[in-house]
């Protein structure tokens, strides 16, 4: 106990140094107000957690708390003696804490915290103190000694070792913590949502990695924190722009932390964005060597990089530009497959990643062979093919414009059209287009001439014309 002429006290209060999510006073049951940074949580107060809250309580002389989401935690009491020693007593009902006491406390100073089932105590140390939905305490010592009570008994608990404690049992025999884990892989600059974030191979009786997100190097102010299963991913959608820090632990089957592994460092940066293609053309085949393609503009781009390939690892660039402009047309394509992407460049130099890949075929345009024929054996019609799954339309006319057309075919199969009628001599004019399967259609190839030619005066025709003249002698 204090000596009686320490005994007058000033009443102190702890201050929020950081909070995420919802975190608030309530009284009774009900909520009262939001925390927010900078508040003064007084003697008595209780605060919420919610399961996206998380808050960083500073006391005065180098004493902290760091309450993870789905907590309830109750400042009780919080005084100053006359000598400035600090007497602090918390209850923490459901959720997860960790207390650090920087400095060793004076002889009649006390950090204490109830729960349903126990009581802890420190002088100068670390510790992470958790209540499970079954109403068990864990109690893991990171720095130091702490001071575990059950109904039952108590017990000195140093620094690597764990105990659990249930009501009206003494505190378990201490437990070892497990190993810290490897420090994960990942990439420095994130430039897409989620950030997804390697856990270990399990081993040595691990049963589950837990990982807290900050935006500080010292662990205080955590943004988020997931658990996850050997070999799986953490999967980490709801981080804004800006810089983290991760601190990994792992959890053994009976729900023991590790310390934490060296924390990583990684960047969010997802503006700008990836552009995103304005009617991309998905593979589709096209008939035009002239090809406009254009994009959505983003938040923060400066510039653009436009990059179209003749193979989809982009190792044969045919074009490799930087641009202010959101559209970029392609001149003179020749017939094949092309592949198409484009990113973002801000004023800083940044690189998004690069869009979604766009890929179109340029079909090849038709052309025909000398066109002939003769006013008695018609005429046979064959040109280049298309490419498959094509058919063809063919056109013949006595004009130009093809205003009084003499042949009109469709759903050709094959490149080739024969027509076997006599034809009266003259000059025609053909033209064909291509029609793909989903109805797009070539233009049409420009007109070519057809001469058909009067047919050579056979012996048969004469025997024909003299039985002709006989028969009108006759008559």
């Amino acid at each position: 106990m204090a000596p009686i002429e320490l005994l007058k006290v000033e009443k102190v209060s702890a201050r929020v140094a950081s909070v995420i999510g919802g975190v608030f006073i309530v009284s009774n049951g009900k909520k009262l107000q939001r925390v927010s940074q900078g508040d003064l949580i007084m003697p008595g107060q209780t605060l919420v957690t919610e399961d996206d809250g998380f808050t960083h309580l500073i006391f005065p002389d180098n004493k902290y708390t760091r309450i993870s989401s789905g907590s309830k935690f109750t400042l009780t009491y919080l005084v100053k003696l006359s000598d400035n020693s600090l007497k602090a007593e918390f209850f923490l009902e459901k959720g997860r804490i960790t207390h650090a006491v920087k400095k060793q406390l004076k002889a009649n100073e006390t950090f204490t915290t109830r729960t349903p089932v126990s009581v802890t105590g420190v002088r100068g140390t670390e510790y992470r103190l958790k209540v499970t939905d079954d109403n068990v305490n864990i109690v893991e010592t990171l720095q130091g000694v702490v001071q575990v009570a059950g109904e039952k008994g108590e017990l000195s608990l140093p620094k690597g070792m764990g105990t659990k404690v249930e009501a009206g049992r003494r505190p378990r025999a201490p437990k070892t913590l497990p190993a810290a884990p490897e420090t994960p892989v990942i990439s420095d600059i994130v430039k897409e949502l989620p950030v997804k974030i390697p856990s270990p191979s399990a081993g040595n009786g691990v049963a589950l990695y837990h990982l807290r997100v900050t935006t500080d190097e010292q662990g205080y102010n955590t943004v988020l924190a997931k658990t996850a299963k050997s070999g799986a991913f953490f999967t980490l959608l709801a981080l804004a722009d800006g810089n983290y820090f991760g601190f990994l632990t792992a959890i053994d089957e009976e729900g023991f932390e590790s310390q934490a592994a060296r924390p990583f460092s990684f960047q969010v940066r997802t503006i700008p964005g990836a552009p995103i293609f304005v009617s991309a053309r998905k593979g589709k085949a096209v008939f035009d060597q002239s090809l406009k393609v254009e994009w959505l503009q983003g938040e923060g781009q400066q510039s653009y990089n436009l990059q179209l390939a003749i193979d989809d690892q982009f190792s044969e660039l045919l074009v490799d530009v930087v641009q202010n402009d959101n559209s970029f047309t392609f001149e003179n394509l020749a017939p094949g497959t092309y592949y198409c992407r484009v990113q973002s460049i801000a004023s800083d130099g940044f690189r998004s990643l690069f869009s979604l890949v766009d890929t179109w075929k340029v079909q090849q345009q038709t052309s025909f062979g000398p066109l002939e024929g003769s006013s008695k054996d018609g005429v046979n019609l064959r040109w280049a093919s298309m490419g498959e799954d094509i058919v063809y339309e063919v056109q013949m006319s006595r004009k130009t414009d093809f205003s009084d057309l003499v042949i009109s075919e469709k759903n050709l199969q094959n490149p080739e059209f024969s027509y076997n009628e006599s034809m009266d001599p003259g000059t025609y004019y053909v033209r064909v287009r291509g029609v793909l399967s989903d109805g797009q259609m070539s233009p049409w190839t420009p007109s070519q001439k057809l001469k058909i030619a009067q047919a050579p005066f056979a012996i048969v025709d004469g025997i024909v014309l003299t039985l002709f003249l006989s028969l009108i002698l006759i008559l």
